[in-house]
């Protein structure tokens, strides 16, 4: 049997079907080819500048409160002209390499590191942070230790108490290490979490999750995690987009955001007095647990000197007073003289690695001291 040619009208919509899919195939290359040629000229001419940090942050219930913290279970890289920098979360989203109970061994002594970037270690690998060096040398000398990293980029002071006494207490620390950054004076006003009414510091809202929505929704898919940590195209317009919304919330808090180790605008007497509570109150919920309170001073860049204290000096008295013991800048300058590196040089211009080895010895040296005075 003869086979039946198909009708005129039937070879038209195959001709126009063919045209379409043709038309849609030159237009998917069409769209590659640009992304690849963007791809190109960003990394020509920012690759220096750039950094591809992707937080990976999502939201955590706190007892009545809803802030951030990094998502669990994550094994990713930071990427900035310094080099590629290695993460891995544990269950609970802290930069730790074994998931933690909350019931302590037998004779295990806790630690909980509480802080912002520098302390959950941008810009050094997993191995290198102040957390993972004091705990190395707590077991090296003899104790059981666990430093528990639960810094997060962006938190402030105000997150970190917030974290301590409605989640962090669950792990009995024996030590609280609280890392204090320039930049916490601004934050912890721009939270909004604390505020202070004539001398009394009390709770004024319970969520704070900036940036976790479209977070969330975004790295339900594998495609977004890989452009955030291989794509300098893509890293170029999600930092567009979050530039934009920084300084929407900016505006809110009368304030300015820098997330690098530079310096910010001078606090206002306000954000110092908050400051001060917040570490008061610390220091008071420490007391009570029976928890030991160590405060770091991360320093900041400084355009006319190498480094310099993120505690003002009409502060340093007041922090002194409500922690066991405080390591200020200004007291270690000979310590850090001895670094050939006190920051990154590119990147964030987070502390460098030998900033954090010199802070996780001092440290472990005071719980050392302290643990061998007890017993």
């Amino acid at each position: 049997m003869q086979k039946q040619k198909p009708s005129q009208s039937e070879s038209g919509k195959e001709n126009r079907l063919k045209s379409f899919f043709g038309g849609l195939l030159m237009f998917s290359i069409s769209i590659i080819i640009g992304l690849l040629i963007g791809e190109g000229i960003i990394r020509l001419l920012y690759k220096k500048e750039m950094v591809l940090f992707p937080r990976y942050h999502t939201d955590a219930v706190y007892g009545d409160f809803k802030i951030r913290r990094v998502r669990p279970e994550m094994t990713f890289t930071h990427t900035s002209y310094d080099g590629t920098f290695h993460f891995k979360t544990n269950n609970k989203g802290f930069r730790n390499d074994k998931n933690i109970d909350y019931k302590k061994e037998p004779g295990e002594i806790r630690v909980i590191a509480l802080g912002d970037s520098h302390t959950q270690g941008y810009e050094v690998n997993q191995n290198e942070t102040f957390s993972s060096v004091a705990e190395k040398m707590l077991n090296k000398n003899g104790l059981k230790g666990t430093v528990i990293n639960a810094g997060v980029s962006g938190f402030s002071t105000a997150e970190e108490l917030v974290f301590l006494e409605n989640e962090g207490y669950k792990y009995k620390p024996d030590y609280v290490v609280v890392a204090l950054f320039g930049n916490d004076f601004e934050d912890n006003m721009r939270s909004d979490l604390f505020e202070l009414r004539g001398d009394s510091l009390l709770v004024k809202n319970h969520e704070y999750i900036p940036g976790v929505s479209i977070q969330n929704k975004l790295y339900k898919y594998g495609i977004f995690r890989w452009l955030g940590e291989k794509s300098y195209l893509y890293g170029f317009a999600f930092n567009t987009v979050w530039d934009f919304y920084k300084k929407q919330n900016q505006k809110a808090a009368a304030g300015k955001d820098t997330e690098l180790a530079i310096a910010s605008n001078a606090n206002t007497k306000y954000s110092e007095e908050l400051m001060k509570k917040l570490i008061s109150r610390f220091y008071t919920y420490c007391k009570a647990q029976g928890i030991k309170l160590i405060i770091i001073d991360i320093p900041q860049l400084d355009p006319d000197a190498p480094a310099k204290s993120s505690i003002s000096k009409n502060m340093v008295s007041d922090v002194k007073n409500n922690c066991d013991t405080l390591f200020n800048y200004d007291n270690m300058i000979s310590d850090y003289s001895k670094l050939s590196l006190i920051h990154v040089k590119s990147g964030h211009r987070h502390i460098s690695a030998e900033t954090h080895k010199m802070m996780g010895q001092k440290i472990s040296e005071y719980i050392l001291s302290d643990q061998q005075a007890v017993n």
